[in-house]
Formats: structure tokens, C-alpha cells, sequence
């Protein structure tokens, strides 16, 4: 048996006779008490962004980066508190080399459309089109410029808890962000 949508903010979609029928849209749907993936839309996103291992190593392998991936900002959150993606991004023509990126969109409710509007961003762009993203974990954010500072915190429900994901993301954020008096992590909080 379906169990009734959990409330979701969201543009609702219509089967052909007038009713809702969300299960079967297009847009992405997730539960806003659990982050489970409420669509095949949903799952869809949800495995195209999953890392293959969550707790790979992620530093790096001390390669330069090529034009593509030296392109693409490091960090780009929004002001304010939001939840957040770190993302590993690689491309064809920079064999063996990747990025970790930190995204969050204020007009994103859930950390795998974080993923996407980062994905349809690259995507846009020639240089960056080809860019291949595995999201290494996530979390909550509190990105103050003005302040200078940055808490991250958290972790994503749709993802799964990633030891070490909001440890990393502080220190990405210290190296691209040197302006910041202070950045703090916990693994603690939702």
C-alpha cells in the first residue's frame, strides 16, 4: 500500500484526470521528516549522486588540476543556513584528478537538489560540461559572510552519515575562504 505524501512545499503535479499523482512525476520527491526518496525521479537523483565508496580517501592524489576542474569554485553557499553537499567532481579530460566542492542553494530544500542544481550549473557551461560529480556527504551549514563565519554541522538523511564529511568541508572552507575569522564543525545536530 502507498503511504499518504508527507507535506512537501514543492509545485504539485496531475495525472491526467485531475488528481495529484506525485509518485509518478518527474520532480524529484522526498519525505521532509526522513529525506527518503518518495519517487523514481527521487531514487533516480539520489544513485546518479551517491559516491561508489561514501569513505574512500578523499584528499586528493597531489596531481594538479587542469583547466576544467581549476575552473570551478570550491566553495559556493549561500548566506544564511541551509543544507549543504560535498561533492567530488572529476572529467573525462582530466584523467586521475579530482575537486571536492562545497554547494548550497538557498532555493534548494534537500541535499540531493543541491546536487542537481550544482550538476545543471556545470552542465550550462562549455568548459565545465562534461564534469562527472559523486557526492561524498552532507550536512547543514551556516555561511556568514559579513560575520565571517561558518558552522557546519549535521548530516544528510537522503545520503547517510559520512564520518570525517563536515571535518573536511571546514577545512575546505578555511583554504577558499581565508577571509573567515572563524569556521567550526560537529558531527552533532540535524
Amino acid at each position: 500500500s502507498r503511504r499518504s505524501l508527507p507535506h512537501r512545499s514543492a509545485e504539485r503535479h496531475f495525472d491526467s484526470s485531475g488528481g495529484m499523482d506525485a509518485y509518478d512525476s518527474d520532480q524529484p520527491l522526498f519525505c521532509d521528516d526522513t529525506g527518503e526518496a518518495l519517487n523514481e525521479a527521487a531514487r533516480k537523483l539520489v544513485l546518479s549522486a551517491l559516491a561508489k565508496d561514501k569513505r574512500a580517501e578523499v584528499e586528493g592524489d597531489g596531481k594538479t588540476l587542469g583547466a576544467v576542474l581549476s575552473s570551478i569554485p570550491v566553495v559556493d553557499c549561500a548566506i544564511g543556513t541551509w543544507k549543504y553537499v560535498q561533492v567530488q567532481l572529476t572529467h573525462p579530460d582530466e584523467p586521475d584528478t579530482f575537486v571536492l566542492v562545497v554547494r548550497s542553494y538557498n532555493h534548494c530544500s534537500y541535499h540531493a537538489e543541491n546536487y542537481q542544481e550544482l550538476m545543471r550549473r556545470l552542465r550550462r557551461d562549455a568548459k565545465t560540461k562534461g564534469c562527472v560529480g559523486r557526492v561524498i556527504g552532507g550536512g547543514r551549514i551556516r555561511f556568514d559572510k559579513g560575520a565571517g563565519v561558518c558552522e557546519v554541522y549535521g548530516y544528510s538523511k537522503t545520503f547517510g552519515r559520512t564520518p570525517g564529511c563536515n571535518e573536511k568541508t571546514a577545512d575546505i572552507i578555511r583554504k577558499a575562504c581565508p577571509e573567515f575569522k572563524k569556521v567550526s564543525w560537529s558531527d552533532s545536530g540535524y
